[in-house]
């Protein structure tokens, strides 16, 4: 080949090569991710209230079968499609209907078996489900009658919501189950028994609306808190005896008996925090009306202020202490069981810290992994 000939080649194969297209992305589209923005937003209390608020609202009951699907099918297309480093390329639209499906799909499907929670035990069902609960608790005479039947109400609903949303990773018997939940419906029947006597022994009686609301609020915030703890650690209890899986930026790495026992207390303390704000807003805001010489007066109307009040310290209580604890716990190899202590990732780095998902379902499912160093 003579020098003309090859330079012409050469030209005719810059001419070529220019002539490829670029393969670029959509100047409207880039790579996000679900998880990174939840992540994110989990980092503080104030992320994480605002997330809750927002998962409990009760208009997500409304949600049909036909919308569910919809958002699992497209949560399934997102993790099937998503970059192997995490995240999709989309625009503002395509993320937007995520972050629908996202939603929707956390509010009805547990995290770990990917199936429906019953209705009553989801979180937008904390509201209209526990009012009358709250209300029989905290608005009613404190005959026996009453402190029994509505401490057997409340511990039986609780006992079903921890079960409804445990960490699935864990099993249970029957014989196990019926221990867990006789001895919370047990505690908290005598605590509250006992809490009625107190005061009738000390003279406490009920005056206004609001002491009456205050005596029993102090009753039942007792009896609730201490049976709320032990009815999930109970409940739970077979997790610490037999283990969890834990995992490293979404992989297995084992089961461990000491992160089941960080999951559990650290939900079981949550029990203890939920009842405060529950049981102690709805007197403070019956004094404060009072005070204001707005109360009403009938049993009708009294009862219609009850109802509002505790639809609000309802909607305000479950984020206030659910907000407390990140869904997935960090716990450092050290706080692990020694065969934790050498595991490497898969580039062959020692793996410093794990992840366990605590159980509560709180609707995050980061495939049980946030990344603190």
């Amino acid at each position: 080949m003579c020098i003309r000939d090859s330079i012409n080649a050469e030209y005719m194969g810059f001419i070529y090569m220019s002539e490829v297209p670029k393969i670029q992305a959509p100047l409207n589209k880039k790579i996000r991710s679900l998880e990174d923005e939840i992540k994110a937003q989990q980092q503080t209390y104030a992320g994480r209230l605002k997330y809750f608020f927002s998962v409990i609202n009760p208009l997500q009951s409304l949600i049909t079968n036909k919308e569910a699907q919809w958002a699992k099918e497209k949560m399934e297309e997102y993790h099937k499609t998503k970059l192997p480093s995490g995240g999709k390329l989309m625009d503002d639209k395509e993320f937007e209907e995520y972050q629908k499906a996202d939603k929707i799909y956390k509010a009805i499907f547990h995290p770990d078996t990917k199936e429906k929670v019953p209705f009553v035990f989801r979180m937008c069902s904390f509201v209209p489900v526990n009012m009358p609960i709250v209300f029989g608790l905290v608005c009613t005479k404190q005959t026996m009658f009453n402190v029994i039947f509505w401490q057997w109400i409340n511990q039986t609903y609780n006992a079903c919501w921890n079960y409804s949303n445990r960490n699935a990773t864990s099993t249970f018997t029957n014989k196990e189950l019926a221990i867990a939940y006789s001895g919370a419906v047990s505690s908290s029947i005598l605590l509250a028994l006992a809490g009625r006597w107190l005061t009738q022994k000390f003279g406490v009686t009920a005056g206004s609306v609001s002491k009456m609301r205050f005596v029993n609020g102090i009753v039942s915030l007792v009896a609730m808190s201490t049976a709320g703890f032990l009815n999930l650690f109970l409940i739970r209890c077979n997790e610490m005896v037999k283990g969890v899986k834990v995992t490293y930026k979404g992989k297995e790495c084992g089961v461990s008996k000491i992160a089941a026992r960080h999951a559990v207390i650290s939900s079981a303390l949550t029990r203890c925090v939920l009842p405060v704000p529950l049981l102690m807003m709805v007197p403070m805001c019956w004094k404060i009306i009072e005070v204001m010489k707005l109360a009403p007066k009938g049993k009708f109307p009294i009862i219609a202020v009850d109802m509002l009040f505790l639809a609000l310290s309802l909607t305000v209580s479950l984020p206030l202490s659910i907000s407390l604890f990140e869904q997935d716990l960090i716990i450092p190899k050290e706080k692990l069981e020694p065969e934790f202590h050498n595991k490497l990732d898969e580039a062959g780095k020692p793996i410093t810290h794990f992840s366990v998902n605590k159980g509560l379902q709180v609707f995050l499912n980061l495939n049980k992994t946030i990344y603190i160093e």
